[in-house]
């Protein structure tokens, strides 16, 4: 318009009340506005993901989504961590979620060659490979209806990883460089422990003995015979002959643990270069752990770029390279009362606090072997774990992929999606002759050769069809291969001490130490053809539609296809009905509703007959080896069938109070029928169990997110967000000669499934109960009485998780807080029922001179009055002393805080002179502080870990291990 001379012109503008969209990444890489879903997608930023203390990307994600349980299995640097979307759906099968990178699946599974708990969990889960400072973006998609393209292998749920590689469809104006250095401490988090009495029992003096129930300490410290002065070592450590040793406090344990760090660095290049756009970095992360001999190393390397030519054709991809080396001594499962195996917690948490653990020799220096204070040597010592049972496990990983899209036309694009992913896993359990628990030492190596192959041709037709309607239509086809294979090798009776090489070794086996064979290979295949749509009316009425048809390789040609289909709507009255037009209090609005299906296909050669062959299965007297073949165990089953899954979501979301207050609320029921279950055979048939389909799992909850600018100034911002969930699963259908099955643990201890039961019940030992007023029955000696058969003793799951964040802005400080707690859930503690048992802590610093009477009734229904000692009362009647394993069972009510951090970003106008662009510098945190009221004061325990490793169960600890703090700082600097 022109203006002429001096005339006044008036302009007035007119609010327009038209919605930003959301445009969030769904399955395969597809981006879609997120008012046109018909269901659930969590997104987390890069943002929430840097220079974080945690190195493991599945830790820095707890709390960060309503639905998505997180687990840690150990505070260990580089230890396995469990996650869970929705609840588990699955009785025997896997219910870990996919993770996708960069549009390729990515194997996140865990490697554990002893496939059993008992030997330790301290294997990485393979997620660990990725940098979280080489993210731009995780979507996580929790519902059926949203991982339908995924077919089956989305059933648990997909986490979709944008890496700022693959993020290079975005134009950058210039060159970025991009330096990021942390560094971070690490303390356990440890017990108070009783400093006014000493190892013993019933008060007597002296120190050879597991517990310490002993004497008072006194001023002077009395001075009682050395542990070491006892006739098997009077020749290996004559100076301890006739010495004294004083019966006072040791801080041993506190001692033996040390004080970790981490150091990472980080370097981003990104820039565009013509029609190319290009991203580079790498990122080191290095981390000594709590004790010494753990420690994670490792090395990423990434490169990669997208361009647009001139033939409508566009290409894309990214090329990664992983190294990663994770060492650590083992964590075998413990009770208190010696482990299974050897553990590097096992026999340390619970030292009784007279014994000098860091003062006194841990090893004979003639032959090398274990010596501790108790004169049977039946203790291994926990120093002389540390020093000589190892376990290492080193991953160097390529992964990417290649994306060709071609426009054939407006609104038309074809494309071929490649991808690869492929890492080489060394892992190694050694242990040197001389210990308790593997005199002749043991060494047992594995290689495994994991590799993802996964192929996608997918057409895109998103056209205007008139004024009113919209259609976005995506059909393609996908190819996996799945292809895994390990050698493997168990040596024992090592020849020379300190030399771990297998030729160092008198025997050798072909199978791990738990009896799992070392060497073998899984190949699958599974192909889908695919198709989706969303019609779209006057962008207020989104209707989605698909499906996907799955060949799988793992079952017969008459159950290898199957379909699943998607429908879901989403409504937005806030742009059609009147009078929510323009509302100042609904500012948006919006309506979800979905229904899907998905399957889990059996593992492979589960249908068909196999020939087992053993070498060297026995030699005759007369030196000759005998080889055997045999059949395998399993009866095969040529009708299995997969387990299918059906899935209903509702949901609103909105934005109320001009749009301070956000709320993102969603109600799923999921139902999994045809669970792949084991039926147990009489042996006289020539098997042992056959694989049958039979069973349901019922899973229904609640998600939601709501946040709220509480300040929205121009130098004060406060922002609020909480998340809830909750989820409640239901066990069904089991066959009447089914009545309950061992998802983890033991068979007499551990996680089951049971009809009319949610999945994962604790069942273990317990005490009897009166019949008529149900309170614990007490002996004629004054103790509980076990009753015969095991029970159900704890319900795992929790009531509902709660998250709340607060972020605190004030000019260029800012201010973040993540709160998470978690209320009820059972957990069975075995680290709270052996410090408890054992009388280290303070929680048993008090007379205990005292008689004791356990609450509970007599045989004859009368109250108990029977006096007893107070190492009766606790050790006794704990799991210690053999107590039945509720006495371990405790209300895992948690709250937590999880991360807390202060940054600050230096002002543009002190950087003009400068070479940077920014920087900026930050004190950041996790697990600070914890509080679970139900568990011992004094012992400090976190009830965020899992002792069972990564897989179904839930609930159950067997003292491996105190979690972890950290804390430290970081600095960012662009140029």
């Amino acid at each position: 318009m022109t203006v002429r001379g001096n005339e006044n012109l008036n302009i007035t503008l007119v609010p327009e009340n038209e919605d930003l969209s959301e445009v969030v990444v769904t399955a395969l890489g597809i981006k879609r506005e997120k008012k046109a879903l018909g269901y659930a997608v969590s997104t987390v930023g890069s943002k929430d993901l840097e220079a974080r203390p945690e190195g493991d990307i599945a830790r820095v994600l707890n709390g960060k989504a309503p639905g998505v349980s997180i687990v840690n299995t150990s505070g260990l640097s580089g230890s396995g961590t469990n996650i869970n979307i929705r609840g588990i759906s699955t009785i025997t099968g896997n219910s870990q979620p996919l993770w996708v990178v960069d549009g390729v699946p990515f194997d996140g599974g865990t490697n554990n060659q002893s496939t059993n708990f008992t030997y330790g969990n301290q294997t990485s889960s393979r997620f660990l490979d990725l940098d979280p400072n080489n993210i731009a973006s995780i979507s996580i998609l929790k519902g059926l209806s949203a991982t339908t393209l995924y077919g089956s292998a989305g059933r648990n749920g997909v986490i979709l990883v944008t890496t700022k590689n693959g993020s290079t469809s975005t134009v950058r104006k210039k060159q970025e460089v991009t330096v990021t250095q942390s560094y971070f401490q690490t303390k356990a988090v440890l017990p108070d422990y009783n400093q006014e009495y000493g190892g013993g029992f019933d008060l007597s003096l002296g120190i050879a003995f597991f517990s310490n129930w002993g004497a008072k300490f006194t001023n002077p410290p009395a001075v009682v015979k050395h542990p070491y002065d006892r006739a098997a070592l009077a020749n290996v450590f004559p100076q301890f002959h006739g010495a004294p040793y004083y019966y006072k406090f040791y801080n041993s344990v506190h001692n033996f643990f040390q004080t970790g760090n981490t150091s990472t660095t980080s370097i981003n290049v990104s820039g565009t270069s013509g029609k190319l756009n290009y991203n580079m970095n790498y990122g080191y992360t290095g981390d000594a752990g709590y004790i010494p001999m753990n420690s994670m190393f490792k090395n990423t390397f990434g490169v990669g770029g997208s361009a647009k030519l001139t033939n409508n054709l566009t290409i894309s991809g990214t090329l990664n390279y992983v190294s990663d080396d994770v060492k650590s001594p083992p964590t075998s499962n413990s009770y208190g009362n010696n482990p299974t195996n050897a553990s590097i917690f096992g026999n340390v948490m619970y030292t009784p606090t007279a014994v000098d653990l860091m003062g006194l020799p841990y090893e004979n220096p003639f032959d090398h072997s274990s010596v501790y204070y108790r004169g049977s040597n039946d203790i291994q010592n926990p120093r002389w774990t540390l020093y000589n049972s190892f376990t290492d496990d080193k991953v160097s990983r390529v992964f990417g992929q290649m994306r060709i899209g071609l426009d054939l036309a407006k609104g038309i694009n074809l494309s071929y999606h490649v991808g690869i992913d492929n890492y080489t896993e060394s892992q190694m359990y050694a242990q040197n002759k001389g210990g308790i628990f593997t005199p002749t030492g043991i060494l047992r190596t594995s290689t495994a050769l994991n590799t993802i192959m996964d192929h996608t041709v997918l057409l895109n037709f998103n056209r205007n069809l008139n004024s009113s309607f919209n259609l976005n239509l995506d059909a393609g086809f996908n190819a996996r291969k799945y292809n895994f294979s390990q050698t493997g090798m168990t040596s024992s009776q090592q020849l020379v001490y300190g030399l771990m090489n297998h030729a160092n070794f008198i025997t050798h086996d072909i199978n791990s130490e738990a009896g799992a064979p070392l060497n073998f290979n899984t190949e699958k295949i599974l192909l889908g053809a695919f198709a989706q749509g969303q019609l779209g009316y006057k962008d207020y009425a989104f209707l989605n539609f698909g499906g996907r048809n799955d060949w799988a390789s793992t079952v017969e040609k008459s159950n290898r296809s199957l379909f699943y289909p998607n429908i879901g709507v989403s409504f937005i009255p806030t742009s059609v009905v009147n009078w929510l037009q323009g509302n100042k209090q609904v500012n948006y609005l919006k309506f979800r509703l979905g229904y899907s299906t998905s399957a889990n296909f059996p593992d492979p050669y589960s249908t068909r007959p196999s020939l087992n062959i053993g070498t060297r299965a026995f030699i005759t007297g007369g030196g000759t080896s005998i080889n055997v073949n045999s059949l395998q165990s399993q009866l095969p089953n040529p009708d299995l069938k997969p387990e299918l899954l059906k899935e209903a979501e509702a949901g609103i979301e909105g934005r109320f109070f001009d749009n301070r207050l956000t709320l993102d609320l969603s109600f799923y029921r999921r139902i999994a029928n045809n669970q792949i279950l084991n039926r147990f055979l009489d042996p006289s048939t020539g098997y042992t169990f056959q694989q049958i389909n039979a069973g349901t799992v019922r899973n229904k909850g609640i998600e939601m997110a709501l946040g709220y600018d509480v300040i929205r100034g121009k130098k004060w911002k406060w922002h609020l967000d909480g998340l809830w969930s909750l989820n409640r699963s239901n066990v069904s259908d089991l066959p009447s000669y089914i009545t309950r099955i061992n998802t983890s643990g033991y068979s007499n201890q551990g996680t089951f499934a049971m009809n009319g039961q949610p999945l994962g019940i604790i069942m273990g030992s317990y005490i009897q109960r009166d019949p008529k007023t149900g309170q614990r029955l007490v002996g004629v000696d004054g103790n509980y009485v076990a009753a015969n058969d095991i029970g159900i003793i704890g319900d795992p799951n929790p009531k509902y998780k709660l998250t709340g964040i607060s972020e605190l802005s004030y000019k260029a400080f800012s201010f973040r807080m993540q709160w998470d707690f978690t209320a009820g859930g059972d957990l069975y503690s075995g680290t709270s029922g052996a410090l408890l048992g054992r009388g280290v802590t303070k929680d048993t610093q008090f007379d205990r001179a005292a008689p004791y009477i356990l609450p509970g009734v007599l045989a004859n229904g009368q109250p108990n009055n029977i006096q007893i000692s107070a190492t009766q009362a606790f050790f006794t009647n704990s799991i210690t002393g053999g107590a039945p394993d509720e006495t371990a069972i405790y209300d895992a009510t948690c709250i937590r805080l999880r991360e807390a951090s202060l940054s600050y970003q230096l002002p543009a106008k002190l950087l003009t002179n400068l070479p940077f662009g920014s920087i900026s510098v930050s004190l950041s945190g996790s697990n600070l502080w914890y509080y679970a009221p139900n568990f011992p004061k004094y012992i400090h325990f976190d009830p965020d870990v899992n002792g069972l490793g990564v897989g179904n169960g839930r609930g159950m600890e067997f003292l491996t291990g105190p979690s972890a703090r950290r804390y430290g700082a970081s600095i960012r600097v662009t140029f």
